[in-house]
Protein backbone atom coordinates (compact mmCIF):
# COMPACT_ATOMS: atom_id res chain seq x y z
CA UNK A 1 0.00 0.00 0.00
CA UNK A 2 3.16 2.30 0.78
CA UNK A 3 4.27 1.43 -2.27
CA UNK A 4 1.43 2.74 -4.46
CA UNK A 5 1.06 5.75 -2.96
CA UNK A 6 4.66 6.85 -3.19
CA UNK A 7 4.11 5.21 -7.30
CA UNK A 8 1.04 7.87 -7.30
CA UNK A 9 2.53 10.47 -5.96
CA UNK A 10 5.36 10.40 -8.18
CA UNK A 11 2.96 10.20 -11.05
CA UNK A 12 1.10 12.83 -10.45
CA UNK A 13 4.01 15.11 -9.55
CA UNK A 14 5.71 13.92 -12.67
CA UNK A 15 2.37 14.89 -15.08
CA UNK A 16 2.12 18.43 -13.41
CA UNK A 17 6.08 18.96 -14.13
CA UNK A 18 4.97 17.49 -17.80
CA UNK A 19 1.86 20.33 -17.79
CA UNK A 20 4.28 23.12 -16.42
CA UNK A 21 6.51 22.08 -19.06
CA UNK A 22 3.99 22.00 -21.95
CA UNK A 23 2.86 25.85 -20.90
CA UNK A 24 5.89 26.72 -20.91
CA UNK A 25 7.13 25.71 -24.29
CA UNK A 26 3.75 26.79 -25.47
CA UNK A 27 4.42 30.05 -24.42
CA UNK A 28 7.71 30.09 -26.19
CA UNK A 29 6.66 28.67 -29.40
CA UNK A 30 3.55 31.43 -29.10
CA UNK A 31 5.98 34.37 -28.33
CA UNK A 32 8.86 33.52 -30.67
CA UNK A 33 6.60 31.92 -33.41
CA UNK A 34 4.54 35.60 -33.65
CA UNK A 35 7.46 37.66 -33.96
CA UNK A 36 9.14 35.05 -36.82
CA UNK A 37 5.28 34.80 -38.80
CA UNK A 38 5.13 38.66 -38.52
CA UNK A 39 8.76 39.19 -40.35
CA UNK A 40 7.98 36.60 -42.72
CA UNK A 41 4.11 38.48 -43.71
CA UNK A 42 6.49 41.70 -43.93
CA UNK A 43 9.27 40.12 -45.80
CA UNK A 44 6.80 38.93 -48.27
CA UNK A 45 5.13 42.54 -49.01
CA UNK A 46 8.25 44.14 -49.54
CA UNK A 47 8.89 41.07 -52.07
CA UNK A 48 5.28 42.05 -53.67
CA UNK A 49 6.42 45.92 -53.31
CA UNK A 50 9.42 45.24 -55.61
CA UNK A 51 7.57 42.92 -58.14
CA UNK A 52 5.23 45.60 -58.84
CA UNK A 53 8.25 48.04 -59.32
CA UNK A 54 9.58 45.85 -61.16
CA UNK A 55 6.13 45.70 -63.58
CA UNK A 56 6.27 49.87 -63.00
CA UNK A 57 9.44 50.16 -64.87
CA UNK A 58 9.13 47.94 -67.23
CA UNK A 59 6.22 50.26 -68.19
CA UNK A 60 7.96 53.26 -68.06
CA UNK A 61 10.85 52.01 -69.62
CA UNK A 62 9.10 50.58 -72.69
CA UNK A 63 7.75 54.68 -73.23
CA UNK A 64 11.46 55.98 -72.48
CA UNK A 65 12.64 53.26 -75.08
CA UNK A 66 10.19 54.14 -77.52
CA UNK A 67 11.12 57.94 -76.95
CA UNK A 68 15.00 57.67 -77.25
CA UNK A 69 14.41 55.50 -80.27
CA UNK A 70 12.54 57.91 -82.45
CA UNK A 71 14.37 61.19 -81.01
CA UNK A 72 16.70 59.66 -83.43
CA UNK A 73 15.14 59.20 -86.08
CA UNK A 74 13.09 62.28 -85.85
CA UNK A 75 16.43 64.38 -85.94
CA UNK A 76 17.39 62.58 -89.48
CA UNK A 77 13.94 63.48 -90.70
CA UNK A 78 14.09 67.07 -90.14
CA UNK A 79 13.84 68.35 -93.38
CA UNK A 80 10.60 66.13 -94.38
CA UNK A 81 7.87 67.56 -91.72
CA UNK A 82 5.01 65.99 -93.45
CA UNK A 83 6.39 62.66 -91.89
CA UNK A 84 6.24 63.33 -88.58
CA UNK A 85 2.78 62.70 -88.19
CA UNK A 86 3.89 58.77 -89.23
CA UNK A 87 6.17 58.95 -86.03
CA UNK A 88 3.64 59.93 -82.99
CA UNK A 89 1.55 57.49 -84.34
CA UNK A 90 3.76 54.56 -84.37
CA UNK A 91 4.57 55.69 -80.87
CA UNK A 92 0.88 55.35 -79.91
CA UNK A 93 0.10 52.53 -81.71
CA UNK A 94 2.77 50.27 -80.01
CA UNK A 95 1.04 48.71 -77.34
CA UNK A 96 -1.08 50.47 -74.51
CA UNK A 97 1.29 52.09 -72.37
CA UNK A 98 1.06 55.64 -74.27
CA UNK A 99 -1.95 57.44 -74.12
CA UNK A 100 -0.81 60.35 -76.79
CA UNK A 101 2.62 61.62 -78.38
CA UNK A 102 3.42 64.97 -79.98
CA UNK A 103 6.24 66.89 -81.66
CA UNK A 104 6.42 70.38 -80.30
CA UNK A 105 9.32 72.84 -82.48
CA UNK A 106 10.91 75.93 -81.60
CA UNK A 107 9.50 79.48 -82.49
CA UNK A 108 9.11 79.69 -86.54
CA UNK A 109 11.11 76.19 -87.18
CA UNK A 110 8.70 75.60 -90.07
CA UNK A 111 7.97 79.18 -90.95
CA UNK A 112 5.73 78.19 -93.99
CA UNK A 113 3.68 75.89 -91.36
CA UNK A 114 2.95 78.07 -88.53
CA UNK A 115 3.88 78.01 -84.78
CA UNK A 116 0.92 76.10 -84.87
CA UNK A 117 1.86 73.18 -86.42
CA UNK A 118 3.01 70.22 -84.19
CA UNK A 119 1.88 66.33 -84.72
CA UNK A 120 -0.61 65.07 -82.69
CA UNK A 121 -1.87 61.49 -81.99
CA UNK A 122 -3.69 60.49 -79.05
CA UNK A 123 -6.15 57.20 -78.06
CA UNK A 124 -9.88 57.74 -77.84
CA UNK A 125 -11.43 57.72 -74.72
CA UNK A 126 -14.26 56.13 -76.10
CA UNK A 127 -12.32 53.31 -77.87
CA UNK A 128 -8.76 52.92 -77.23
CA UNK A 129 -8.02 50.93 -79.97
CA UNK A 130 -8.66 54.23 -82.05
CA UNK A 131 -6.39 56.73 -82.36
CA UNK A 132 -6.79 60.32 -83.51
CA UNK A 133 -4.55 62.54 -85.31
CA UNK A 134 -4.16 66.21 -85.63
CA UNK A 135 -1.19 68.61 -86.86
CA UNK A 136 -2.35 72.21 -85.55
CA UNK A 137 -3.60 73.73 -82.33
CA UNK A 138 -5.06 76.97 -82.35
CA UNK A 139 -5.66 76.45 -78.78
CA UNK A 140 -2.60 75.19 -77.11
CA UNK A 141 0.02 77.35 -77.09
CA UNK A 142 3.66 75.20 -76.27
CA UNK A 143 6.16 77.67 -76.69
CA UNK A 144 4.82 79.85 -73.36
CA UNK A 145 4.55 75.82 -71.33
CA UNK A 146 7.04 75.63 -68.62
CA UNK A 147 7.69 72.11 -69.50
CA UNK A 148 8.82 72.80 -73.51
CA UNK A 149 10.77 76.08 -72.11
CA UNK A 150 12.62 73.88 -69.79
CA UNK A 151 13.47 71.16 -71.79
CA UNK A 152 14.88 73.56 -74.40
CA UNK A 153 16.84 75.06 -71.91
CA UNK A 154 18.11 72.35 -70.53
CA UNK A 155 18.39 69.95 -73.20
CA UNK A 156 18.11 67.22 -71.42
CA UNK A 157 14.77 64.42 -71.16
CA UNK A 158 12.95 63.46 -67.76
CA UNK A 159 9.30 62.54 -66.89
CA UNK A 160 7.35 65.23 -66.05
CA UNK A 161 5.13 66.35 -62.86
CA UNK A 162 1.17 65.43 -63.56
CA UNK A 163 -0.51 67.18 -65.74
CA UNK A 164 -4.44 67.29 -67.03
CA UNK A 165 -5.35 67.50 -71.09
CA UNK A 166 -8.05 69.73 -72.90
CA UNK A 167 -8.93 71.02 -69.13
CA UNK A 168 -10.10 67.64 -68.36
CA UNK A 169 -9.03 68.17 -64.35
CA UNK A 170 -10.52 64.31 -64.06
CA UNK A 171 -7.54 62.61 -65.81
CA UNK A 172 -3.96 63.29 -64.89
CA UNK A 173 -1.05 62.27 -67.10
CA UNK A 174 2.35 62.03 -66.52
CA UNK A 175 4.77 62.28 -70.08
CA UNK A 176 8.37 61.45 -70.99
CA UNK A 177 9.87 63.84 -72.79
CA UNK A 178 13.07 64.32 -74.72
CA UNK A 179 14.75 67.25 -76.76
CA UNK A 180 15.61 66.58 -80.94
CA UNK A 181 18.67 68.28 -81.56
CA UNK A 182 19.07 69.66 -85.23
CA UNK A 183 22.77 69.16 -87.42
CA UNK A 184 24.52 71.33 -85.32
CA UNK A 185 23.47 70.00 -82.07
CA UNK A 186 20.95 72.78 -81.05
CA UNK A 187 17.32 71.45 -79.03
CA UNK A 188 14.78 72.53 -81.90
CA UNK A 189 11.78 70.57 -80.68
CA UNK A 190 10.38 68.41 -78.00
CA UNK A 191 9.45 64.73 -78.14
CA UNK A 192 6.66 63.72 -76.20
CA UNK A 193 4.65 60.54 -74.78
CA UNK A 194 2.39 60.65 -72.10
CA UNK A 195 0.95 58.01 -70.25
CA UNK A 196 -2.85 58.30 -67.92
CA UNK A 197 -2.14 57.69 -64.25
CA UNK A 198 -5.37 56.15 -64.11
CA UNK A 199 -4.55 54.05 -66.03
CA UNK A 200 -1.60 53.07 -64.43
CA UNK A 201 -3.24 52.70 -60.97
CA UNK A 202 -5.53 50.07 -62.78
CA UNK A 203 -2.23 48.36 -64.00
CA UNK A 204 -0.67 48.17 -60.43
CA UNK A 205 -4.44 47.06 -58.84
CA UNK A 206 -4.34 44.21 -61.02
CA UNK A 207 -0.22 43.40 -60.44
CA UNK A 208 -1.88 43.57 -56.26
CA UNK A 209 -4.64 41.22 -57.47
CA UNK A 210 -2.20 38.87 -59.18
CA UNK A 211 0.34 38.85 -56.59
CA UNK A 212 -1.53 39.17 -53.61
CA UNK A 213 -1.92 35.63 -53.36
CA UNK A 214 0.32 34.52 -49.92
CA UNK A 215 1.92 31.32 -49.91
CA UNK A 216 0.43 31.20 -46.24
CA UNK A 217 -2.90 30.51 -46.08
CA UNK A 218 -4.96 32.90 -43.97
CA UNK A 219 -8.58 33.16 -43.35
CA UNK A 220 -9.59 36.64 -44.85
CA UNK A 221 -10.51 38.78 -42.15
CA UNK A 222 -6.83 38.17 -41.29
CA UNK A 223 -5.58 38.98 -44.73
CA UNK A 224 -4.11 42.57 -44.76
CA UNK A 225 -5.05 44.60 -47.06
CA UNK A 226 -2.01 46.55 -48.37
CA UNK A 227 -1.97 50.09 -50.03
CA UNK A 228 0.40 50.95 -52.88
CA UNK A 229 1.10 54.57 -53.91
CA UNK A 230 3.15 56.00 -56.27
CA UNK A 231 4.29 59.66 -55.03
CA UNK A 232 6.63 62.17 -56.61
CA UNK A 233 9.84 63.49 -54.81
CA UNK A 234 7.75 66.26 -52.50
CA UNK A 235 5.08 63.38 -51.45
CA UNK A 236 2.51 64.70 -53.92
CA UNK A 237 0.05 61.33 -55.22
CA UNK A 238 0.91 59.94 -58.40
CA UNK A 239 -1.52 57.46 -58.12
CA UNK A 240 -4.38 56.34 -55.93
CA UNK A 241 -7.39 53.64 -56.01
CA UNK A 242 -10.74 55.50 -56.80
CA UNK A 243 -12.07 54.62 -53.07
CA UNK A 244 -9.22 57.37 -52.33
CA UNK A 245 -10.33 60.05 -54.11
CA UNK A 246 -11.00 62.14 -51.12
CA UNK A 247 -6.59 62.13 -50.20
CA UNK A 248 -5.65 65.45 -49.98
CA UNK A 249 -2.11 67.15 -49.14
CA UNK A 250 0.94 65.18 -49.44
CA UNK A 251 1.86 61.48 -48.48
CA UNK A 252 3.88 63.09 -45.92
CA UNK A 253 1.15 64.85 -44.63
CA UNK A 254 -0.35 61.38 -44.01
CA UNK A 255 2.52 60.29 -41.91
CA UNK A 256 2.97 60.60 -38.67
CA UNK A 257 5.91 59.12 -35.80
CA UNK A 258 4.78 55.54 -34.04
CA UNK A 259 7.02 55.25 -30.53
CA UNK A 260 10.37 57.12 -31.37
CA UNK A 261 10.67 56.26 -34.79
CA UNK A 262 12.16 59.69 -36.04
CA UNK A 263 9.64 60.51 -38.82
CA UNK A 264 11.91 62.75 -40.29
CA UNK A 265 14.70 60.30 -40.86
CA UNK A 266 12.31 58.45 -42.55
CA UNK A 267 11.34 61.36 -45.19
CA UNK A 268 14.69 62.48 -45.59
CA UNK A 269 15.51 58.41 -46.28
CA UNK A 270 12.54 58.59 -49.24
CA UNK A 271 13.56 61.92 -50.44
CA UNK A 272 17.18 61.01 -51.16
CA UNK A 273 15.96 57.50 -53.05
CA UNK A 274 16.78 55.30 -50.59
CA UNK A 275 15.11 51.57 -50.37
CA UNK A 276 13.25 50.26 -47.48
CA UNK A 277 14.70 47.02 -46.00
CA UNK A 278 12.37 44.12 -44.55
CA UNK A 279 11.88 46.64 -41.21
CA UNK A 280 9.34 44.68 -39.50
CA UNK A 281 10.40 46.00 -36.08
CA UNK A 282 9.68 49.63 -37.80
CA UNK A 283 5.90 51.01 -36.97
CA UNK A 284 4.64 54.48 -38.50
CA UNK A 285 0.90 55.78 -38.42
CA UNK A 286 -0.56 56.82 -42.22
CA UNK A 287 -3.95 58.40 -41.75
CA UNK A 288 -4.59 57.41 -38.44
CA UNK A 289 -3.65 53.81 -38.32
CA UNK A 290 -0.27 51.97 -37.49
CA UNK A 291 1.98 50.74 -40.59
CA UNK A 292 4.47 49.15 -42.19
CA UNK A 293 6.46 51.01 -44.67
CA UNK A 294 8.11 49.49 -47.67
CA UNK A 295 9.20 52.03 -50.49
CA UNK A 296 12.08 52.05 -53.44
CA UNK A 297 12.87 54.95 -56.15
CA UNK A 298 11.59 54.50 -59.14
CA UNK A 299 14.82 54.51 -62.31
CA UNK A 300 14.67 57.32 -64.73
CA UNK A 301 12.41 59.41 -62.64
CA UNK A 302 12.07 61.63 -58.93
CA UNK A 303 8.85 59.05 -58.14
CA UNK A 304 8.64 56.44 -55.05
CA UNK A 305 6.72 53.52 -55.00
CA UNK A 306 5.62 53.01 -51.31
CA UNK A 307 3.49 50.35 -50.09
CA UNK A 308 1.92 50.61 -46.54
CA UNK A 309 0.49 47.43 -44.72
CA UNK A 310 -1.64 47.75 -41.95
CA UNK A 311 0.39 46.54 -38.47
CA UNK A 312 -2.97 45.45 -37.28
CA UNK A 313 -3.72 42.81 -40.12
CA UNK A 314 -0.30 41.22 -40.11
CA UNK A 315 -0.22 40.87 -36.15
CA UNK A 316 -3.60 39.12 -36.28
CA UNK A 317 -1.84 36.79 -39.48
CA UNK A 318 0.64 36.39 -36.67
CA UNK A 319 -0.96 35.17 -34.06
CA UNK A 320 -3.35 33.24 -35.90
CA UNK A 321 -0.58 30.76 -36.81
CA UNK A 322 1.35 31.00 -33.42
CA UNK A 323 -2.56 29.86 -31.81
CA UNK A 324 -2.65 26.80 -34.74
CA UNK A 325 1.15 25.63 -33.44
CA UNK A 326 0.91 26.48 -29.89
CA UNK A 327 -2.59 24.24 -29.60
CA UNK A 328 -0.91 21.37 -31.72
CA UNK A 329 1.81 21.44 -29.17
CA UNK A 330 -0.41 21.68 -26.15
CA UNK A 331 -2.62 18.72 -27.89
CA UNK A 332 0.44 16.41 -28.32
CA UNK A 333 1.83 17.51 -25.20
CA UNK A 334 -1.57 15.71 -23.02
CA UNK A 335 -1.91 12.96 -25.13
CA UNK A 336 2.24 11.94 -24.07
CA UNK A 337 0.87 12.90 -19.94
CA UNK A 338 -2.36 10.80 -20.85
CA UNK A 339 -0.02 7.51 -22.17
CA UNK A 340 2.21 7.85 -19.54
CA UNK A 341 -0.24 7.98 -16.73
CA UNK A 342 -2.32 5.10 -18.70
CA UNK A 343 1.05 3.53 -18.23
CA UNK A 344 1.92 4.15 -15.14
CA UNK A 345 -1.42 3.55 -13.58
CA UNK A 346 -1.85 -0.05 -15.16
CA UNK A 347 2.26 -1.18 -13.51
CA UNK A 348 0.79 -0.27 -10.27
CA UNK A 349 -2.84 -1.92 -10.54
Amino acid sequence: MEKRHIANTITVRLIMWMLVLSLILSGVIYYWGARNIVRLHTELFHNKMLITYEYTRRILSDVYVSVTDNVSYLERSLDHPEGHQDIVKRIVSQGTRVHSCGIYYIENYYPQKGNQFHPFASRSDDNPDEIQIKTEDDDFDHLNAIWFRSTIESDSARWTEPFFENDDRNKAFTAYQAPVRDAAGKPVAVLRASISLDWLTNKLSQTDSKYNQTSLSVPNIFEPESKRYIIDHDGRFLTYSEEEQHIRGTFFSHLKPHGNHDIELLIERMETGKTSMNESDVRYTFDGEDCYLFFTPVKHTTWMMVTVVPCRAVDWAGLHYCFQITLLAILMMLVLILINYIYLKSRNS
